[in-house]
């Protein structure tokens, strides 16, 4: 009972996580690769820092730094914050306002990121009356916005932490107000903002048409899905938080960040879940991006679960070790029965030599008997290649028959044409019109394959039903009352009775070459073998 025990225990852990299998191995291999995807990011900024030291312009050095401080936000905050405050510095050198306010604000999430919330807060409140702001209002709300969302996270309880959650939600609406209605970050502030008061089905909605509108490389993506995971979290739809996890997860790493939370999020789940391995797997990594980033709030996240996850993870590689460990008890007690067992075969093999003589005699007299049936058996093959011949000459002498009628049909009717040729040269009109009638080589056809019909189903019987078997039902033909076999079923007749040239086909029908093409072509089209194994079925007919 002990043994089964530990390998229904072996078998859980096993089977744990299968319902996003293939999604997580995806995962798991854009994790293996993500270096890949940061080496751009790191390319662009190499790009940009060559342009920053070989341009004299303060104009065009301040843009260098900007984008510099952008590309090291997700990627590298104390970068970030070095460049940010070298952008402030080129912002008052070239003394403009407008780049003096937006440097401010760069430098400001940079605070934000590193942990300087109180620095961040001085910074942002130099604007707190808004004017001067200009096109710059959307971004002052929206780091703001993400700094006190990061203070909230922080889990600061009592005034404190009240008052952090109600300037975000101030900001949030704040980013509604001054954003065009159609912009993505107004829509995401809406969903937000529908989640803080509890309508998540609708979050959900407007957060699904911003994942239809873009792609994962977008950055949009990962913030988007990662909140339609929280809004299935707070359903309590775990199934389908974890897949939109796993969707943000994918985007982040093919943005190339470190700045993130899915990945955390993600590793909770499966701990959760029992997928320990994973989770430890995830959850190492989030911490690696944390470090290498230095967002203190994705530390203090990781951090904070990491000892819980490891905890378990080192308790299930020991319980996993004990399994292993019975397994290999329980291994050799195995073979210990099985030398047991091969030392009681050997004593009972020595009872049974008495006997192996009694069951020589026997089995010599089984081959004789089976000498006996091996003569019969070739003479039942003997017949069958007797008959196969005999059918073998049928089907020849048919063939020969088809091709003297067709050839006789042809000759009389050419004889008619040269009659019609000499009679146009006399006055006697009755017989220009009895010569120039078809009607006695339409008989004679008609007549023609009527025989040919009646021939070919006396060696073929089951011809029409069997050609049916192998088409589609809508392929399938239905002859009328009065008919054996009509002229599509005799272009594969005559196919059976190995004419398998178009032409000669044609000429025993009295046919174009492409009509009987066309025959065949659609045969193919529609035969249950496949194009390629429809003739070689019907060859077969008549001999199953």
């Amino acid at each position: 009972m002990r043994i089964l025990f530990f390998l229904f225990i072996l078998s859980s852990i096993i089977t744990q996580g299968k319902d996003f299998d293939s999604e997580l191995s995806e995962l798991d291999i854009m994790l293996d690769e993500r270096d890949t995807y940061v080496e751009k990011r790191i390319q662009d900024i190499k790009y940009l820092k060559q342009r920053l030291y070989k341009e004299k312009s303060a104009l065009i050095k301040y843009e260098m730094s900007l984008l510099i401080t952008q590309q090291y936000i997700p990627y590298n905050s104390d970068s970030a914050l070095h460049y940010a405050e070298n952008t402030l510095e080129f912002a008052n050198t070239i003394q403009s306002s407008d780049y003096i306010i937006q440097a401010k604000l760069l430098l400001a999430q940079a605070y934000s990121l590193v942990g300087l919330y109180h620095e961040s807060i001085l910074l942002l409140d130099t604007f707190k009356n808004e004017e001067g702001l200009g096109s710059y209002k959307e971004l002052y709300h929206s780091i703001n916005a993400s700094l006190y969302n990061s203070l909230t996270l922080m889990n600061i309880d009592g005034e404190f932490g009240q008052k952090y959650r109600d300037q975000w939600n101030y900001h949030e609406e704040k980013i509604v107000e001054v954003t065009n209605k159609e912009a993505l970050s107004h829509r995401l502030a809406v969903s937000e903002l529908l989640k803080t008061k509890g309508d998540l089905k609708k979050a959900i909605q407007y957060l699904q048409k911003i994942v239809d509108e873009v792609t994962p490389t977008d950055r949009i993506y990962a913030p988007a899905t990662y909140m339609i995971a929280e809004a299935y979290g707070q359903l309590g739809n775990t199934s389908q938080k974890i897949k939109y996890l796993i969707m943000s997860s994918k985007s982040d790493i093919q943005c190339g960040v470190k700045e993130h939370a899915s990945l955390k999020e993600l590793a909770v789940e499966l701990y959760k879940a029992g997928e320990i391995k994973r989770a430890y797997k995830y959850i190492k990594i989030a911490l690696d991006d944390a470090l290498t980033s230095n967002t203190q709030l994705r530390r203090h996240e990781v951090l904070e679960i990491l000892p819980l996850i490891d905890s378990t993870y080192q308790e299930s590689r020991e319980r996993t070790n004990r399994i292993m460990l019975w397994f290999i008890v329980v291994s050799v007690a195995l073979v210990l029965l099985m030398m047991f067992l091969l030392f009681f075969i050997q004593k009972q093999k020595r009872k049974l030599e008495d006997t192996n003589q009694e069951v020589k005699d026997k089995n010599h007299l089984l081959s004789e008997l089976n000498e006996e049936l091996q003569s019969s058996k070739e003479q039942v093959e003997a017949i069958n290649t007797q008959l196969r011949s005999f059918n073998e000459r049928q089907e020849e002498s048919i063939t020969k028959y088809l091709k003297l009628s067709s050839a006789y049909i042809g000759k009389f009717d050419d004889y008619r044409k040269n009659l019609l040729r000499k009679a146009n040269k006399s006055p006697k009109d009755e017989i220009l019109k009895l010569l120039k009638s078809k009607e006695i080589v339409d008989h004679e056809l008609k007549e023609f394959y009527h025989d040919f019909d009646k021939s070919f189903l006396k060696l073929y019987p089951n011809f029409v039903a069997e050609y049916n078997s192998l088409m589609k039902e809508e392929a399938q033909i239905k002859l009328k009352k009065s008919e054996l076999l009509n002229t599509e079923l005799r272009v594969f007749a005559l196919l059976r009775l190995g004419i398998e040239e178009s032409s000669q086909i044609a000429e025993f029908l009295r046919y174009s070459i492409t009509t009987i093409y066309n025959y065949r072509t659609k045969a193919r089209n529609n035969a249950l073998a496949g194009r390629d194994n429809f003739e070689v079925e019907l060859m077969k007919i008549g001999h199953q």
